[in-house]
């Protein structure tokens, strides 16, 4: 069976939110949830977190990750993708071509073990090359959307979707908390929405993607609600 690989992304030059991966979330190093989730998981032998900065090293460290060297700062751009760092860190650690890599995003704290077992249980259901988490995103919203070309609005989709709420088709959207790909396909393809492509479906909550300080708080909010609905 093909062995799943843990890459936990983070870099420590985040740009909209300043050290956003190892700001204090819920009491903690917004990091840590993500290492706490994928060893709660069950599904990993070793958990890996790739990043260029000593400082998130040492805090990934402290949080029972590891590190196996500080990345290439070059590998850690605002235009470097996460397919270039997981192609990267399997290099270096020598994974085999038919492993098939985890990559967990930090900026998805909300992500608990289940989730990433979950979508890692329907990968391998599937028999697909590639798995990525997605999120129910408003149907009025997405249907409703418009655009504007030379200065004149219209509804992206015309007025097929000109209905109700309750009328309109359900849709979804990758919301970065869990990517899977078997490592020669991502090699192939270069992203992680490749053919044969399967989802794993996650609760809006839980797909909150943290890239500014209003999302924080979102996040510190929803955080809160949970520990106070888990003590009631």
């Amino acid at each position: 069976m093909t062995r799943p690989c843990c890459l936990i992304p983070a870099r420590g030059g985040s740009k909209r939110l300043p050290r956003k991966n190892i700001l204090p979330l819920g009491g903690r190093p917004m990091l840590a949830w993500t290492i706490e989730a994928a060893a709660e998981s069950g599904i990993f032998d070793r958990v890996l977190v790739s990043t260029e900065d000593a400082e998130i090293a040492a805090v990934a460290a402290a949080c029972g990750a590891e590190v196996p060297e500080l990345r290439d700062p070059a590998l850690a751009g605002d235009t470097v993708t996460n397919v270039a760092v997981a192609l990267d860190l399997a290099r270096r650690m020598g994974w085999p071509d038919d492993d098939a890599v985890v990559c967990l995003q930090p900026s998805s704290p909300l992500r608990t073990g289940r989730h990433i077992a979950e979508a890692w249980q329907r990968f391998v259901e599937a028999g697909a090359d590639f798995l990525v988490s997605v999120g129910p995103v408003d149907p009025h919203h997405f249907h409703w959307a418009m655009h504007e070309t030379d200065g004149r609005w219209q509804m992206v989709f015309g007025d097929r979707y000109m209905t109700v709420r309750q009328g309109l088709p359900a849709v979804f959207g990758p919301n970065g908390a869990v990517k899977i790909a078997r490592l020669a396909a991502l090699s192939r393809k270069g992203d992680f929405f490749g053919e044969p492509l399967a989802v794993s479906i996650m609760p809006q909550a839980a797909s909150l993607h943290v890239a500014t300080r209003t999302d924080l708080a979102v996040a510190e909010a929803l955080m809160a609600q949970a520990h106070g609905d888990e003590h009631a």
